[in-house]
């Protein structure tokens, strides 16, 4: 077992035979015939790929405050053409919605089936930034923090890009994968990339963001009325109602609110040697390697 943080370094030693399992990779290698043999994908994968905007006390810029203004950055996203130029072959997959695919509904299909948020439009995202006083004269600034990593780069400047046709003017701020979550859990950033894959309950989902459950000091989400929306979700016993509430805490979150903007499912890319047989990956993405064989 060798820990490989360099996404690059792993795929050149797993080229070379050096590693049998490579559990990140970029992502543009799924482009790459090269490993049509070696890809490992889970049967299922739950995770949500956001940007999160910072709305709590430690929050530096007043505009986020408003809902319109969070609902004109999401409109102004066309997540058609950033997941056309991510590639990925099929592992980046648009997200319209905070709860990823994967999770069964109450009928029996799929918890985002028929569930969408905020498509792109761009002539109404300038509309809501002109109703909030911003125009060519007098545009928005304010900071966006990612952790370094190829993918995380090229969304920065995707939604820097996009979001400079609304009148913002997106500072990037990269850090070291290593330290980019004592920044988020301590509440010192703005507008932050960010994704959770580490439930099979959807609450969960939502829970990570009541007032009580956040770490002190990154209360990117402070609203009571969200907070007694998934405290009732807890109380309730029978399935239909309980995920017909998860439908309406996912209204208000994303569409009434949009403290978050929802871009993708980012389902990791991992190659093992062609001669390996068994490996398989649980719907968080995790390893399961007790039954591998070697032929």
């Amino acid at each position: 077992f060798v820990v490989m943080t360099d996404a690059t370094a792993q795929l050149n030693a797993f080229r070379t035979g050096d590693i049998d399992i490579a559990m990140s990779v970029p992502t543009e290698t799924a482009d790459n015939s090269e490993f049509a043999d070696n890809f490992v994908k889970p049967e299922k994968y739950v995770s949500s790929y956001f940007v999160l905007i910072n709305g709590g006390p430690k929050n530096t810029v007043p505009a986020l405050q408003d809902a319109n203004v969070r609902k004109a950055l999401a409109m102004a996203v066309n997540k058609e053409t950033m997941i056309s130029v991510l590639g990925g072959n099929g592992y980046n997959i648009q997200l319209d919605g905070f709860i990823p695919y994967g999770f069964e509904d109450a009928d029996g299909g799929d918890f985002r089936d028929g569930y969408s948020y905020y498509e792109y439009n761009l002539e109404e995202a300038k509309a809501l930034m002109e109703a909030a006083g911003y125009n060519e004269n007098n545009r928005l600034s304010f900071p966006y923090l990612y952790s370094n990593g190829d993918i995380h780069e090229d969304i920065a400047v995707l939604l820097k890009q996009m979001w400079s046709e609304i009148y913002v003017d997106l500072e990037l701020t990269s850090v070291e994968q290593g330290v980019f979550y004592d920044y988020v859990d301590n509440g010192d950033f703005t507008t932050c990339r960010y994704a959770n894959n580490d439930s099979t309950d959807p609450l969960s989902f939502f829970q990570i963001f009541t007032t009580d459950s956040q770490i002190d000091g990154c209360q990117s989400v402070t609203d009571p009325v969200y907070d007694q929306m998934v405290a009732e979700a807890y109380t309730i016993i029978d399935h239909t109602e309980y995920m017909a509430k998860l439908h309406e805490i996912e209204d208000y979150f994303v569409g009434e609110m949009q403290y978050v903007i929802p871009l993708m499912t980012q389902t990791p890319v991992v190659l093992a040697q062609s001669n390996l047989d068994g490996l398989w990956l649980t719907v968080t993405g995790s390893p399961m390697v007790t039954g591998i064989t070697v032929e």
